[in-house]
């Protein structure tokens, strides 16, 4: 069977499975006797084991059926959760992100057998049960031949119901014969499920199978030992069926037998003197029918449920890139037919035609947020890891620490949300081995000794904020100081004369690092200034504030999308540029009078806010007009607590535009975000207001 046409499916479903452990595993040692976890844990180990195996990966089973095992003990509760046992845990997991990794780059599983953990998994279980599971495994791996003709009438003692007797009686009265069967499964088989259907598969092709002990559903769900018992009604020999039965692999052995009318006759005998129990026993049986019925409303809740999952499809990003592109191309052309309608000269006044314009622009910006919407995730993929990353650091720097989380449902477009990742994990690690302290100091300072980082996501206009913040020793500016000088980057004079925030500013220096010995956790200089030019990239920015003693807090300002969006179009002499709307705070016409200096540089003063004036045609190298006019366009930005005034031309009014990239070869000016194409298939570059400010 080719199972290629199904890895992409494999791969998304199994990242959900070891995401959904990872978080299980977490609250298991937080509270071990949660029976619930652990119940959700072994069927995300089962469905895993299950994946695998029908995919072929044979290491990923193996080791997901040993997990399996340890969740099966601690289920039944032979074995304690244990720190240890928590640890052999992740180990594995990590273990199952390595195969997985090689799946997504080779489609292959690899050749490593982490035989290692594979060990210490079962030791740890055989130490825990005091060697139990070895003394057991001889008997368990090969049914007894003994045992299996003990239990060979199996079929035989089962307590039928009356409706399963008459069942019996019918298709024998049928001319039917009826077979009972027992089949037993061999021990090291992983889908047990799997084999008994294939076996009432096998069987099915000679006859109808009226009785399963147990029911069909519990065999489903994996809720039987090593065997199970159902009736077969069939014209076939006997022989035929247990021959295609015994045909099915991992099967030990299938005794069947067929089932005379007179091994009830006892039971007969004994109804007919006590008839009228019978006939209410019957009659009990029937309305059992109609209350299944009755509680209908239970089945049909259910089934409206159902099309809930069904409604969600899997979708290749690449497959809405190009919807999105197709989007942006419809937008253009939009804005093409809206400049002609408008332009001085046109011959379009027919109301008819200006109204269907109109109506395309309507049409048009719905499509755009319908498609955005569709490109939204919620962050909750990438943080979900964090928590783990904690604790192992947790351990790493010997630090006792908790990460607390809120906000993750808040949406981001997927291509940015796919990048944040890295830039998290950095200022997270940042906190932890920088920011908190050790037990001792946390307790001389009269903190608690558990050190508590933060990350907190919100929704702010345009832009989604996440915060990671630490309750640890916050940011020393004199250190920083030090540190800089002794490594050149600053001269004992500018240090002298910077401010608190241009200080912190110097820790997203390339190089730049504060620990006093390299590790594994941090020390390379690699890290912050990462962390800026990876968020910068993504057309947001990062800013830092620290009060020493208390704590720090890192705000990332994130675009909810790098595609299509709402722009104010300005002139700047002949020039058109955009600027986001969502970075627009005001637009003031100011007289030149009115202009303050404050060390020689240009502020308005505008509603009890001293605001610094950002000259375009200088920043943009234009030349200056010949005499300055009477007052000036101003438009009043934002950048999380900054304003600035950019001072420009003309306004052009509001429009939707198409973020273009200007490719790598134009990288050099971070001023400019991108360009888009105007309706006259005129080039407009986009500003950049975070990099202006």
């Amino acid at each position: 069977m080719d199972v290629s046409q199904y890895l992409e499916i494999f791969i998304d479903e199994t990242s959900e499975h070891l995401q959904n452990l990872s978080d299980c595993i977490m609250t298991l040692e937080k509270e071990p006797d949660n029976k619930d976890t652990i119940n959700e844990i072994f069927r995300a180990a089962h469905s895993l084991k299950g994946m695998a195996g029908t995919m072929g990966f044979k290491r990923m089973q193996h080791l997901t059926h040993d997990m399996e095992d340890m969740f099966q003990e601690v289920r039944g509760e032979k074995i304690k959760v244990t720190s240890k046992m928590i640890d052999i845990l992740f180990e594995c997991l990590d273990a199952l992100d390595k195969y997985l990794e090689n799946v997504k780059e080779t489609s292959e599983e690899g050749s490593e057998d982490n035989e290692a953990i594979i060990k210490e998994l079962n030791d740890f279980i055989a130490a825990a049960e005091g060697k139990a599971v070895e003394e057991a495994a001889p008997d368990k791996e090969e049914p007894a031949k003994a045992e299996i003709v003990a239990r060979e009438k199996k079929f035989l003692e089962a307590e039928l119901t009356n409706a399963e007797k008459e069942a019996i009686k019918n298709a024998v009265n049928t001319d039917n014969r009826v077979y009972g069967f027992t089949v037993y499964i061999h021990p090291d088989c992983l889908l047990k499920a799997a084999r008994a259907f294939l076996v009432f598969k096998a069987v099915e092709d000679y006859g109808e199978i009226i009785i399963y002990r147990p029911s069909s559903q519990d065999i489903e769900d994996e809720k039987f030992d090593l065997d199970f018992t159902f009736f077969v009604s069939s014209a076939e020999s006997l022989d035929k069926i247990i021959a295609a039965a015994n045909a099915v692999s991992e099967i030990d052995a299938v005794i069947a037998e067929e089932v005379k009318l007179d091994i009830y006759d006892k039971a007969e005998e004994n109804a007919a003197e006590e008839l009228p129990e019978v006939v209410e026993q019957a009659e009990v049986s029937v309305p059992s029918a109609d209350a299944a019925k009755k509680n209908q409303p239970s089945a049909k809740k259910t089934t409206t449920n159902k099309p809930v999952t069904s409604r969600t499809v899997r979708v290749d990003i690449e497959k809405l890139d190009a919807l999105m592109n197709q989007v942006s191309e419809l937008i253009i052309a939009k804005n093409s037919l809206v400049s002609i309608s408008t332009t001085e000269g046109g011959n379009f006044q027919n109301q008819a035609f200006h109204e269907q314009i109109e109506y395309l622009e309507r049409i048009t910006t719905n499509l755009h947020e319908s498609v955005m919407k569709v490109r939204m995730v919620p962050i909750e993929s990438v943080v979900n890891k964090f928590p783990r990353m904690v604790r192992d650091l947790s351990r790493k720097l010997n630090k006792s620490m908790e990460l607390y989380m809120s906000g993750e449902d808040t949406e981001l477009d997927r291509t940015v949300v796919d990048q944040i990742g890295d830039p998290l994990q950095h200022l997270l690690r940042n906190s932890a081995d920088h920011g908190l302290e050790s037990a001792e100091i946390r307790r001389m300072r009269g903190k608690p000794a558990k050190g508590a980082i933060y990350l907190n996501a919100f929704q702010e206009g345009n832009n989604v904020i996440i915060e990671v913040s630490d309750d640890g020793n916050g940011i020393d500016t004199e250190k920083v100081k030090e540190k800089a000088i002794e490594r050149g980057v600053i001269t004992q004079e500018q240090a002298e004369v910077m401010t608190q925030k241009e200080i912190i500013n110097l820790l997203f220096m390339p190089s730049f690092s504060m620990a006093k010995k390299i590790t594994d956790v941090s020390g390379r200089g690699v890290g912050l200034d990462v962390v800026r030019s990876n968020i910068e990239a993504l057309g947001g920015d990062v800013e830092v504030s620290s009060v020493l003693g208390e704590g720090s807090k890192f705000t990332v300002r994130l675009p909810l999308t790098l595609a299509i969006i709402q722009a104010l179009m300005v002139e700047i002499r002949d020039e058109k540029y955009a600027i986001a709307l969502g970075s627009i705070q005001t637009i003031e016409d100011i007289p030149v009078k009115d202009i303050r200096y404050v060390e020689a540089k240009e502020v308005i003063h505008l509603r009890d806010m001293v605001i610094p004036l950002i000259r375009m045609d200088k920043i943009l190298d234009i030349d200056p007009l010949e005499e300055e006019p009477e007052s000036l366009t101003v438009v009043i930005v934002k950048k999380g607590d900054k304003f600035a005034g950019l001072v420009v031309d003309n306004l052009m009014g509001q429009q939707e535009i198409v973020i273009k990239s200007l490719g790598k070869f134009i990288k050099n000016n971070k001023i400019i975000s991108g360009a888009t194409i105007l309706g006259d298939g005129e080039v407009a570059l986009i500003l950049d207001v975070n990099a202006l400010i």
